[in-house]
């Protein structure tokens, strides 16, 4: 699967499987009027958590007994860097496939404010062994599951 990249010669976006917006409210900002730590934070986690809503094949895997279905936030930049939005748009899919995990790359771009530039960040998931906390492999069905969803990913960020 090529990932395809924006650039000002080529004129291609990517494309992105799950796509999320947000009116920028008092809560999703910090003591200086710029986007919070934590509001970056909790977009970014609702982004992956509406992605992997989408592989039902790896959530059947995770509730199997003796598997934990594990993800962290490889890649988070401070909230700050988004600028004082009005509001921002917030998608995810997977770039990157290995045999025992997969990352989801997040994009949030700001509109509205000060700023245009959108920050990125990176999701790992992976199934464990729940008593060694090994990864297992995730296999072909799982592989299938996500190079459907990204082969069916329509938006633009």
């Amino acid at each position: 699967m090529q990932a395809l990249s924006w650039s000002p010669m080529s004129g291609i976006m990517t494309k992105w499987a799950v796509l999320q917006e947000y009116q920028i409210s008092d809560k999703d900002l910090d003591a200086a009027g710029t986007v919070s730590d934590d509001a970056l934070a909790r977009w970014v986690d609702a982004a992956r958590e509406a992605y992997l809503d989408g592989c039902p094949t790896l959530l059947a895997a995770g509730r199997e007994p003796g598997v934990a279905l594990r993800h962290r936030t490889a890649a988070l930049p401070g909230g700050a860097l988004l600028g004082r939005p009005t509001d921002v748009v917030v998608t995810a899919s997977v770039k990157e496939f290995r045999p025992a995990s997969f990352t989801i790359a997040v994009r949030v771009r700001p509109g509205g404010g000060d700023r245009e530039i959108p920050v990125n960040a990176s999701c790992v998931v992976r199934l464990d062994d729940a008593a060694t906390g090994e990864p297992r492999q995730l296999g072909n069905e799982i592989r299938d599951e996500l190079i459907a969803l990204e082969q069916s990913a329509s938006y633009y960020n």
